[in-house]
């Protein structure tokens, strides 16, 4: 594993997604490049990791995390044992 810090990339046009605990999901395009970078930031916008996805590849974990949640919103739910 690399130690290499995310450096938090500034666009306007940038999404972020609040997660548990503090942490934010960004995704950031790349308007010179067909990349985009998904960064984790924790609380105090430290960096907790990320990568830099080809437009093919962010389409591709596009389609698996849509067929994983179609997926869960057609399982019944898990029964809670008492």
């Amino acid at each position: 594993m690399s130690n290499r810090k995310v450096v938090p990339i500034y666009q306007p046009d940038a999404l972020t997604l609040p997660l548990a605990n503090g942490f934010v999901l960004r995704v950031t395009p790349f308007h010179e490049s067909p990349l985009i970078a998904l960064t984790i930031h924790g609380p105090g916008d430290s960096d907790a990791g990320g990568v830099i996805l080809r437009a093919e590849r962010a389409r591709l974990l596009a389609s698996w995390l849509t067929r994983l949640a179609d997926q869960m919103e057609q399982s019944p739910a898990p029964i809670a044992e008492a």
